[in-house]
């Protein structure tokens, strides 16, 4: 009978609904990327229109999603970054031209579909790519295998996609022009304002959010070769938030950082050249940790630097890789012997809950999934009731791709309910024999069919690397905790700042895991806590 309860409370926690659905906090670069996504979108699609390609639309839709990737990066980084992501966009979509070319048969969509939905999740987790991860490779290659093509409109189709990639890029690049340093703006307000919802409301989530953010702002700033005296006025308020987190105090100087650190996420975010309100000893102690800092940076590493780590052991991203493949397989040929016109989509839906990295975020994902995509359709039933010319099925594609954009950091759900719609669209237009109402209730249990697949792998297939990761983490913040202690400088408590992280991640993913080592994960958190609250880590400004 122990067992049994035991049994049932690691289900219970592991199948937790708790924060699935909720909205989380996002500051700021909203409305720049909603604007920027639906005009690449308008742009290409418009484009096609006039030329009386119409065709050519959904090809040209998948080189659009370059526009989704590398929102907050450095202008630097999103080059390298969107160059590889759009000529993985155009290599899937070729893929899947030809392999509706060549073969023609269903299964065989399918399993190129599970080999890109692999590759996809590798370079997402090599790369650090974000949301929406390998998902947007998997779309492609299936839009383009299930569409019916001849092999002289392959080379058409691949350059399409690229051109509408190439768009994108240029679109994402623009910014440079007028807001050069917006990207290390946007990380150091996010940074100020993250401490400022732990100050106001503190504990174990908003601490790791500010330690999350923190980071983030010193590896954006950090990254800047040549900085300039704006750089030096964010490090300077970067550093000025860290020695808030990292020292104590009362609950009234509590309440003072709060007011002033949302103050100067304002001025961050809107004045032109903010300025740090430091005394000279504070302007002196945070000057000398940020050259030492910077002396001791580790750059990013390459693409092929990053390509190579992400499979070194104890990497969770093998088994991940694994997960995927297997689902999407599963999934799609589960979806081809049911007879569903559109089976891509189910591994499409497979590979969405798969890009989480264990089962509780993966279950979190599946509801989000069904749960934005029932109230898609309710959407698109709605919109879908008046008959749409080409131009208009387009302008709607860029309202949905712009709403999108604006609620999907709140919730991948929110998200969902007008990427439905927006699916149903593009279906639409590439196949202008069949209406959207009648795809909505194939979308619908495809969708269903993938997710569940996507769990049920992801609960049978074990990451036992996740064990390994989460020591390899803990021993890495004992190390950095050890220099602190020993009298460490800035450059050690930077060290520290990015262990911390790193094993609140660790913990994060082992813990969602079956079969996590309940001794192995209180031991984590124990060094975590003292990490958290090191003797000496404080910078003592104005000393």
């Amino acid at each position: 009978m122990n067992y049994l309860w035991s049994f049932l409370g690691a289900v219970s926690r592991l199948l937790s609904v708790r924060g699935a659905l909720a909205p989380r906090p996002v500051h700021g670069n909203v409305w720049a990327t909603a604007v920027r996504a639906g005009l690449s979108v308008a742009l290409v699609l418009g484009a096609l229109y006039a030329a009386g390609h119409v065709e050519l639309i959904p090809y040209a839709a998948m080189g659009c999603f370059t526009c989704l990737y590398a929102r907050d990066e450095t202008y630097a980084r999103r080059r390298v970054l969107l160059l590889v992501v759009g000529a993985a966009l155009t290599l899937s979509v070729a893929l899947g031209a030809l392999t509706q070319v060549l073969v023609g048969h269903t299964l065989a969509a399918v399993v190129v579909a599970s080999l890109v939905a692999g590759g996809g999740k590798y370079l997402s987790d090599a790369l650090a790519l974000g949301a929406p991860a390998g998902l947007m490779f998997v779309f492609a290659v299936g839009v383009a295998a299930y569409n019916p093509l001849d092999a002289a409109q392959v080379p058409l189709v691949v350059a399409t996609t690229a051109g509408a990639g190439a768009v994108c890029w240029l679109l994402a690049q623009a910014g440079a022009l007028a807001w050069a340093a917006a990207p290390e703006r946007l990380a150091t307000a996010r940074a100020l304002a993250a401490l400022a919802r732990h100050l106001r409301r503190p504990g174990p989530a908003t601490r790791a959010g500010a330690e999350e953010a923190l980071e983030r702002a010193w590896s954006t700033l950090l990254s800047v070769r040549r900085p300039g005296p704006l750089h030096r006025e964010l490090e300077l308020l970067t550093a000025r938030a860290e020695d808030v987190l990292t020292g104590g105090h009362s609950e009234l100087a509590r309440a003072r950082a709060c007011a002033e650190l949302s103050e100067l996420a304002r001025r961050v975010r809107r004045e032109r050249r903010p300025q740090a309100v430091l005394s000279r000893g504070e302007l002196r102690t945070f000057s000398g940790w940020v050259q030492q800092m910077r002396s001791h940076h580790r750059q990013v590493p390459s693409v092929w630097g990053a390509l190579g780590g992400a499979w070194r052991r104890p990497s969770p991203t093998p088994v991940s890789v694994v997960r995927i493949v297997l689902a999407c397989l599963v999934a799609g040929a589960g979806a081809w012997m049911l007879g569903m016109g559109h089976g891509y989509w189910a591994a499409v839906s497979a590979g969405s809950v798969l890009q989480a990295a264990n089962v509780t975020t993966t279950w979190h994902r599946t509801l989000q999934r069904a749960g934005g995509t029932v109230v898609g359709m309710v959407l698109a039933g709605a919109l879908f009731q008046a008959d749409y010319s080409v131009l208009g099925v387009i302008a709607l594609v860029v309202v949905l791709q712009m709403g999108a954009e604006l609620v999907v950091a709140l919730n991948y759900s929110y998200g969902l309910v007008f990427v439905t719609p927006l699916t149903l669209a593009l279906s639409n237009l590439a196949q202008a024999g069949g209406g959207a109402q009648e795809l909505a209730g194939e979308r619908l249990w495809a969708t269903v069919l993938g997710a569940l697949v996507g769990l049920a792998v992801c609960a049978l297939v074990p990451n036992r690397s996740l064990a390994q990761y989460l020591e390899q983490a803990r021993a890495e913040c004992e190390a950095a905790l050890e220099l602190v202690a020993g009298g460490g400088g800035a450059h050690e408590r930077r060290r520290l700042g990015r262990s911390v992280v790193a094993l609140s991640r660790a913990l994060d993913l082992a813990a969602g895991e079956p079969g996590s080592e309940g001794d192995r994960i209180a031991g984590a958190r124990r060094v975590l806590e003292r990490a958290r609250f090191p003797a000496g880590a404080r910078v003592h400004a104005g000393v």
